[in-house]
């Protein structure tokens, strides 16, 4: 489990080194978390695509197969969405309705029309709504510019899954929450989060969706047959707690504000350790490193199975964070 005021913290470093960066896939940072995060989305869906043949598509903007037009179309849709969430975060405002949404799902290849009839969703254990979609979506839009004026992890999971629970397209609905979740994190200055797409990964996610859904899916019993009521949804969702999926966004939070720091140090010159031998030589053990990882108390990448830092960042956020624990 991350510590909220850790991912704070990292965004506090990641401001006073410029802050995130305009999505733009000549920009190395973005190239790497936009590729990750259209292979993992889509991965989640059943599509697999690896890093070379994504690389390639990338490079010809042409795609052959439907793995890879669902591939592109993602990236092209993320890239242009979360462009419009870096001007929110620039100008300090939130641009947010049903006109979004749909452009979103359209862009990702679908319609963008929310459906007219009944839908299940495989594995779920609750039926999204019959009736009403418009309105569901309209409260979707109004919790969501209340997250945008008091910012909180557990309301911007709480959203995710009112969102996916609606379902208020034939398809493509999770790739459009997904898209809208970053949506919301870039318009607050953070990075986009890659929910992990490979099989354990998914079914964490998945438990985490559910989790919510026992929650809320008996107001959509409530409303069947009667228009949905604002007040009463919106304080619902705000009584809902959501603790598998906060964690899961916080732990690929920390991975992306990680990326970006280190990022941004090596491009001042500095180098990367290995994380084990930064910290043993300030006097921690084998084993309480592989904790301090764990528990996100340092600032560390991960690649080709082993953890790196750079020293200076690494033993300043450390300190940071004993002294303020303290």
């Amino acid at each position: 489990m991350i510590d909220e005021i850790l991912i704070k913290r990292r965004k506090e470093i990641l401001d006073s080194l410029g802050g995130i960066t305009e999505p733009k896939v000549t920009n190395k940072e973005w190239l790497y978390l936009l590729s990750e995060e259209t292979r993992n989305s889509i991965m989640v869906e059943g599509y697999f695509i690896s890093e070379d043949e994504f690389e390639k598509i990338l490079s010809k903007n042409f795609a052959v197969t439907r793995t890879q037009e669902e591939a592109l179309n993602y990236f092209r849709t993320a890239n242009f969405i979360y462009s419009l969430a870096y001007e929110n975060y620039k100008q300090k405002e939130f641009l947010f309705g049903t006109p979004l949404i749909r452009q979103i799902n359209k862009g990702i290849g679908n319609k963008g029309e929310f459906r007219q009839t009944e839908i299940k969703i495989s594995g779920a254990k609750f039926n999204p709504p019959v009736a009403y979609i418009e309105e569901w979506i309209d409260i979707f839009v109004e919790f969501v510019k209340l997250l945008w004026k008091d910012f909180d992890f557990n309301y911007l999971s709480v959203s995710h899954c009112f969102f996916e629970e609606i379902h208020p397209f034939v398809d493509g609905n999770g790739r459009t929450g997904r898209i809208l979740l970053n949506y919301i994190l870039i318009s607050n200055g953070y990075p986009p989060v890659i929910i992990k797409g490979d099989e354990k990964n998914k079914n964490l996610y998945y438990k985490g969706l559910e989790e919510v859904d026992i929650q809320l899916a008996p107001l959509f019993d409530k409303y069947e047959k009667v228009l949905p009521d604002l007040k009463d949804i919106i304080n619902h969702l705000k009584s809902a707690k959501s603790l598998s999926l906060r964690d899961i966004i916080l732990n690929s939070l920390r991975q992306s504000l990680d990326e970006l720091i280190i990022s941004r140090y090596e491009g001042r010159g500095f180098s990367f350790e290995p994380v084990e031998e930064i910290l043993a030589d300030i006097g921690y053990s084998p084993s309480s490193s592989r904790q301090l990882i764990k528990r996100g108390k340092v600032i560390a990448i991960k690649r080709k199975n082993r953890w790196l830092s750079v020293r200076d960042i690494l033993v300043k956020f450390l300190k940071s964070n004993h002294n303020k624990d303290g």
